[in-house]
């Protein structure tokens, strides 16, 4: 992956900070997002049978583009049988159908009442970090609603963000890229928390909000209190990244691209590439603390 980017200075608003990354190389690979292949009726989403599979979506792209499914989006409603977390990020080639790696994001809805209504959130998971650990993403859901007071009878991560986003709404216009910006970097007052590369400057301007939201959802407070993160602490972040060890995995059959993982002391990632090398989505994160109580988990691999 080329880590060669330009780091902008930090640009803060309440307790939350971007860094907005550039690049001279042109990039102008564009893709039909999950949101407007939704809005335009080119993607039709639902259950791989009648009775449904946890961890696995089929997906119909009805567009001659390419289309994306970005790791984290939530997909929502009632055509399917619960709200369901993209595992990872996909490409569909242009009218083709393909299964695609879900988590659960509603542990207690399992509903035989289907009907035509679906969509996709606003924001993504708050920690994709952890997608493709079924466990961890429910123990985690559990904790945010108690400690947002959040009641949620199915265990919605949709709930939490709808009960969050009149507060992210007070931030989520506030940053701009440049048109030479494909990435960002963002932190919560003093830590960088994830660093997000796209193939282009539309792709990063139209997934940018959910990426403020998704780093808003359980750390946004109305605080001022200046941020010392500077530029360096993005370059070290980046150093991470390249110093990580790789390995690459195969992408879901009739999906494009090659995606390779990413594991360092500090930071883990993914990224999707293109078969002509070039970088369709990379998201890398800090690590949280490992916790002394373990159990088995439960991951679906690419």
């Amino acid at each position: 992956m080329n880590l060669d980017l330009k780091v902008c200075d930090p640009i803060q608003k309440n307790n939350i900070v971007v860094f907005f990354l550039s690049s001279d190389e042109k990039k102008n690979d564009n893709y039909l997002s999950f949101s407007q292949a939704l809005d335009q009726k080119l993607v039709d989403i639902s259950e791989v049978n009648e009775k449904g599979f946890l961890t696995k979506l089929k997906a119909t792209n009805k567009s001659n583009q390419i289309l994306l499914l970005l790791g984290g989006e939530t997909i929502v409603g009632h055509k399917i049988r619960q709200h369901r977390i993209v595992a990872s990020t996909t490409l569909i080639p242009a009218n083709a159908t393909i299964l695609i790696n879900v988590n659960c994001g509603e542990k207690n809805r399992w509903s035989s009442m289907i009907n035509d209504n679906i969509g996709v959130s606003e924001s993504l998971y708050f920690s994709r970090g952890n997608l493709g650990k079924q466990f961890k993403i429910w123990d985690e859901i559990k904790n945010i609603s108690n400690l947002l007071g959040v009641k949620t009878f199915t265990s919605s991560v949709e709930e939490i963000f709808k009960r969050r986003k009149s507060n992210i709404l007070k931030i989520e216009n506030f940053f701009e890229p440049n048109t030479h910006d494909i990435g960002v970097a963002i932190g919560v007052n003093n830590h960088i928390k994830s660093l997000d590369v796209f193939s282009s400057n539309l792709m990063l301007k139209i997934y940018l909000k959910k990426l403020i939201k998704s780093a808003a959802i359980k750390s946004f407070k109305t605080i001022n209190h200046k941020s010392y993160l500077e530029t360096k602490d993005v370059h070290k972040f980046l150093k991470q990244i390249h110093e990580s060890d790789k390995r690459e995995f195969k992408v879901n059959k009739g999906a494009l691209g090659k995606i390779i993982r990413f594991n360092g002391e500090s930071i883990n990632g993914t990224a999707l590439y293109t078969n002509s090398k070039k970088v369709v989505h990379g998201s890398f994160f800090l690590r949280e603390p490992v916790a002394h109580k373990t159990h088995k988990e439960y991951t679906d691999a690419a």
